[in-house]
């Protein structure tokens, strides 16, 4: 018979402690660490997000890089690019192959904005018009090759 007092004061001190720290009781941290709630999507190792985050306008797979030149000037466009930090550097790697580096930003895009502003940028340059025209993506970081585009379109690693 003395268990019950005992637990009904331990319940009761729980009860104040709760009612004196209401924001520790209701806070994300403590239902997270409790009850195993997370507000946060899980990790998800692929390649390419989900979802399609360009704008329902260019959604469509049928796609021509005049769509978006006749809009705005080619070298603009790249501009463009480099700015938003999608793209960040050019040159010329061994045999004179054309080397691309990639931003933190190319990363951000979807699979298909990915393969477009490659080939905005190839349109512009005229890398691939020549014969057997081809360059290497590069990663910004840890400078590793992460993908080639030639006449048959985008291949990423």
């Amino acid at each position: 018979m003395k268990k019950t007092p005992i637990l009904l004061i331990l319940l009761s001190f729980f009860a104040m402690f709760l009612a004196t720290n209401p924001v520790e009781a209701g806070s994300k941290r403590w239902n997270q660490r409790y009850h195993h709630q997370l507000n946060y999507a899980p990790f998800q190792p692929y390649l390419e997000d989900e979802r399609h985050l360009q704008i329902p306008q260019w959604e469509d797979k049928n796609w021509y890089a005049e769509d978006w030149l006749v809009q705005r000037d080619g070298m603009s466009l790249v501009s463009g690019f480099y700015d938003a930090d999608i793209f960040r550097d050019q040159r010329t790697g061994k045999r004179n192959t054309p080397i691309l580096v990639v931003g933190p930003n190319f990363y951000r895009l979807s699979g298909f904005d990915k393969r477009r502003v490659v080939t905005i940028l190839d349109q512009v340059y005229g890398i691939t018009a020549e014969r057997g025209g081809i360059f290497m993506l590069e990663d910004w970081y840890t400078q590793a090759p992460i993908g080639v585009f030639d006449k048959e379109g985008l291949r990423l690693h």
